[in-house]
């Protein structure tokens, strides 16, 4: 009777060690994107992102940290300058935004600082990302909820030691 009890807790203790390894890597799926929380090794929130790759091979990224919201495309085929930056037009909706956003290899990225830009994008059905040699064209199906489940991915998880130091942070 013993063995059964020691068994069964050793059985327990393992399937919730599983659970737990399991859950490090959780991330909450809305439409096409996906939305994931990153922690520093001593557990503090880094940022939250939301990320979908499109038909052409091209991923899009917004993260959400302390400085706001950015904003990555990442292609493979992609041979950009490394530290360039290159002029671009942002439409979604009516809105415009011209900035220029900042290169590496085979990615670009901008923190999102136009508020104008950054309403329409919530509520506009796609993305255009104008650039000089084409237009890149991003489908925001079911954004507008995964934008507002990205920033409070952030928010709750920046305020989650402060709240409940035992309680595992969420995507």
């Amino acid at each position: 009777m013993k063995g059964h009890g020691i068994l069964l807790s050793m059985l327990l203790l393992c399937g919730s060690a599983q659970a737990q390894s399991s859950n490090e890597k959780q991330a909450v799926i809305i439409g096409p994107w996906k939305i994931e929380a990153s922690f520093t090794k001593g557990q503090i929130i880094d940022h939250c992102m939301m990320s979908r790759t499109i038909d052409n091979g091209i991923e899009t990224r917004f993260s959400r940290d302390d400085g706001g919201t950015s904003l990555t495309l990442t292609s493979q085929r992609w041979k950009l300058e490394n530290g360039k930056s290159y002029p671009v037009e942002f439409a979604a909706g009516r809105a415009t935004w011209k900035a220029d956003v900042a290169a590496s290899a085979d990615a670009v990225r901008i923190p999102l600082s136009d508020k104008r830009f950054n309403k329409a994008l919530r509520n506009a059905n796609r993305m255009e990302v104008r650039a000089a040699g084409s237009t890149i064209r991003i489908p925001l199906d079911k954004s507008a909820a995964a934008l507002a489940r990205l920033d409070s991915c952030y928010e709750n998880n920046r305020n989650a030691i402060e709240t409940n130091p035992f309680v595992k942070p969420k995507p």
